[in-house]
């Protein structure tokens, strides 16, 4: 009896425990970029008027944007930014983005740093304009 006792409960703590340890992965999931809620997709122009800031998510707490930048092709498919500091979108980057073709690709890349003042690497995050 008290054999059995004990290979339940050791089995009970084995299968309870991970094999291979866990890597770190701060609340809400990996780091990521947040324009109207969403993490890439459409954005529309009823929507753009609403955004005040991009956010993260997935970040430690205390992570704050210290560096925001739009990326898009222009007419001549050469690279285009608007760039700015905090989260906050500039009236420059708000009217880049306005005035793009229905259907454009853009770019938001953002620097992140904790309270430490630790960087985080965020993947950039992909959007189509659709006016």
């Amino acid at each position: 009896m008290v054999m059995n006792t004990v290979t339940l409960l050791l089995a009970s703590v084995l299968l309870a425990s991970p094999l291979e340890p866990r890597a770190f992965v701060p609340e809400g999931g990996s780091p990521r970029i947040l324009l109207a809620g969403k993490s890439s997709g459409d954005i529309t122009a009823a929507q753009w008027s609403g955004i005040k800031a991009v956010d993260v998510q997935g970040c430690v707490p205390g992570a704050r944007i210290v560096s925001l930048t739009f990326c898009i092709k222009d007419c001549k498919g050469k690279d285009a930014s608007a760039g700015g500091e905090k989260a906050e979108i500039t009236p420059y980057q708000r009217q880049m983005i306005q005035n793009l073709p229905p259907g454009t690709p853009f770019r938001v890349h953002v620097v992140v740093r904790d309270a430490k003042g630790r960087a985080w690497d965020i993947p950039d995050a992909l959007f189509v304009w659709k006016g």
